[in-house]
């Protein structure tokens, strides 16, 4: 990544699922390009402790390196946040891998890189989440239960007006409707595929068109 002007926000990159894989290779080097000079920190706090966690944090360090990327991945932060905390000061770009929404929401807050985030997104690091961590950078993020139709609670905020329903095949209803009575309109992202939220301009990027949903209509966002 080249240095850049930090700009008041950053750039978020909402992508639907199944991320990290060469599918996601073209959508993922664009934005490397995109982001701030510094390290990549990758924060897989939808993973459970423990090997689910160092499996998703070397998958991803992999994946990322193979880009080009200098990567930073902290020891399970619900261990030891201080540190994570002190590299998500010095990032360029914070990726929030998917998994459990509730997990990743809950680990962020008890944390403080709920904070954190928010602090370097204001001054301009792009933040890139899939799936859970699509779900969860935005004001409204649903919940899948065990059983029965998602709930909903508060995200980090990063995106305001839309709610994620991610893994995307043109259906999910429960998940739309519940999504709809949280916010003006869903996002629904596809698998490698997502939406960057620059400002107020959503942009479709990856394999596969995301759609936009409202009360009254479904709007495909072009690629």
């Amino acid at each position: 990544m080249t240095g850049t002007t930090p700009i008041s926000t950053g750039v978020v990159c909402l992508q639907g699922g199944n991320e990290l894989t060469p599918a996601c290779r073209t959508m993922d080097s664009d934005l490397l390009r995109r982001a701030p000079f510094g390290p990549v920190v990758v924060l897989p706090l939808a993973s459970a402790r423990g090997s689910d966690y160092s499996r998703t944090a070397d998958n991803a360090a992999a994946y990322l390196g193979e880009l080009g990327a200098e990567v930073a991945v902290p020891d399970d932060p619900r261990r030891d946040a201080a540190a994570a905390v002190a590299m998500v000061a010095e990032a360029g770009m914070i990726v929030l891998t998917g998994g459990s929404p509730r997990r990743l929401r809950d680990g962020l807050v008890d944390t403080g890189l709920d904070e954190a985030i928010r602090d370097a997104w204001r001054r301009g690091v792009l933040v890139m989440g899939a799936s859970a961590g699509a779900m969860v950078a935005c004001a409204v993020t649903l919940l899948p239960q065990w059983r029965g139709n998602p709930t909903s609670g508060d995200g980090l905020g990063l995106v305001d007006g839309y709610v994620v329903v991610p893994h995307f095949d043109g259906k999910r209803s429960a998940w739309v409707r519940e999504a709809l009575a949280h916010a003006p309109a869903a996002l629904g992202i596809p698998e490698c595929s997502g939406v960057t939220v620059d400002g107020g301009a959503l942009k479709a990027v990856g394999v596969t068109p995301s759609t936009v949903i409202t009360a009254t209509e479904r709007t495909e966002l072009p690629l």
